[in-house]
């Protein structure tokens, strides 16, 4: 896996398509100023700060984070917490709910207090399956097969963790699917929002009867009510997962990022889609979008793949002061992804020590000597070997406008480790 992820790093680094679209685009002007806001269409514009403009990179702590990780057994946990991961957005599904530390394996195949109900719509309430397949007027328990009816009734089992690191912090999350109008999967990080059922495949026909899997709404219901169970105002939001593997066209990915300034971004790397079919990139993706002068975080996940390999590559490190008080921890930690006060990077084997632009200038320190890129949609305007990269930006208005945003890019001198910082607007 490393040697097929060290080629596709090397691919997506040289890749002279993208850059030599997105330079030309950028020099003729064609649609890149319509909106020199971060959100446009109906809602009111809002203004964005930069990422890290409040970070004391000195007096801050770099908290490893998953922002999309499924997880419901203590072994998958372990793995998790093995790679010093502290702050834990875990993202199941089937149901799509929050992980709790309390939570038992099966919960779910016995009760909900949730679903999507067609004809009603979505209703909190109590849904205890055994009663609803098995009542003898509505129910369809005899038209199951023979194994599937010994299956039931469906029983709690034991508790998903056993032992929770008292320096872990579980975030509320979840991923959302099988919306009406839309492809995609989406997570709401930071938010309590629940939605579908356990019955993934419909082997027990919850989706015949009036049940459906997913969310089953239009994508912006489904949004809305994602946001309106934020935990924390002013952290957290939505990210647009895997958008290459949901094969999400790039008018959609607008749409979607204009919703609301609590829609985050998209993922740049999906481990789990690299190993699937090949599509856990999507640079090109984030690169167009920043192009347009959007602001898009970006972010790097496992998915699913800590499950089957030791060694998965995804990770967001989130900034936090050192004199966060540790009851606002988990609150700090849902701020530093709504503001872009964090990085991606792949192992975590390498770290960014500063990022700053002032002056006209971006100034860069990472922990080891790696090759650092600086990147705008003029393609890659500057590259160098180090700890260290300062780069000039253009004095003259409509140079810089040319370039439209900027980001940073680390590789590790082995090519398996990759660093990506958030993106500067500079338009």
């Amino acid at each position: 896996m490393l040697s097929l992820l060290g080629a596709s790093f090397m691919k997506h680094s040289a890749t002279r398509s993208r850059r030599q679209f997105l330079s030309a685009a950028a020099i003729s002007g064609i649609g890149f100023f319509q909106n020199n806001l971060a959100w446009s269409g109906e809602k009111t514009p809002h203004s964005v700060a930069q990422p890290y403009a409040r970070i004391d990179w000195e007096h801050s702590r770099q908290i490893g984070s998953v922002s999309h990780a499924h997880c419901r057994s203590q072994v998958s946990l372990d793995l998790l917490c093995r790679r010093q991961l502290k702050h834990l957005a875990i993202s199941n599904y089937y149901p799509s709910v929050p992980c709790r530390p309390d939570e038992r394996s099966r919960q779910y195949e016995v009760s909900q207090d949730f679903a999507m109900v067609t004809g009603q719509g979505y209703q909190r309430g109590s849904f205890r399956w055994n009663e609803i397949i098995r009542d003898p007027n509505t129910g369809w328990y005899d038209s199951l097969p023979a194994d599937l009816q010994q299956a039931l009734p469906f029983k709690v089992g034991s508790p998903c963790f056993s032992q929770i690191p008292a320096d872990v912090i579980l975030c509320p999350n979840a991923e959302h699917h099988s919306m009406t109008d839309s492809s995609g999967h989406f997570n709401a990080v930071g938010s309590n929002f629940c939605s579908g059922t356990f019955d993934a495949r419909g082997k027990y026909k919850l989706h015949s009867h009036g049940y459906p899997i997913g969310t089953d709404m239009p994508w912006k219901e489904a949004f809305e009510r994602m946001l309106d169970a934020l935990e924390v105002s002013d952290g957290g939001g939505v990210t647009l997962n895997h958008p290459k593997w949901s094969r999400l066209p790039h008018s959609h990915l607008l749409d979607l990022l204009d919703f609301d300034p609590r829609v985050l971004g998209i993922e740049i790397w999906n481990h789990t889609a690299e190993m699937l079919n090949g599509k856990g990139w999507s640079l090109d993706e984030w690169d167009a979008i920043l192009a347009t002068g959007r602001r898009c975080w970006g972010l790097a996940v496992s998915d699913h793949a800590h499950n089957s390999d030791p060694g998965f590559m995804g990770r967001n490190v989130l900034l936090v002061n050192n004199d966060t008080d540790p009851q606002d921890l988990p609150a700090a930690c849902l701020r530093a992804y709504r503001n872009g006060d964090y990085y991606c990077a792949l192992n975590g084997d390498l770290e960014f020590r500063r990022i700053e632009l002032d002056a006209g200038s971006i100034h860069v320190e990472v922990s080891e000597p790696c090759r650092l890129r600086i990147v705008t949609a003029r393609g890659v305007v500057h590259e160098q070997s180090g700890t260290k990269c300062t780069w000039k930006l253009p004095i003259e208005a409509a140079a810089l406008q040319q370039h439209v945003y900027l980001r940073v890019e680390a590789d590790g001198v082995d090519n398996q480790e990759r660093l990506f910082s958030q993106p500067f607007r500079l338009t």
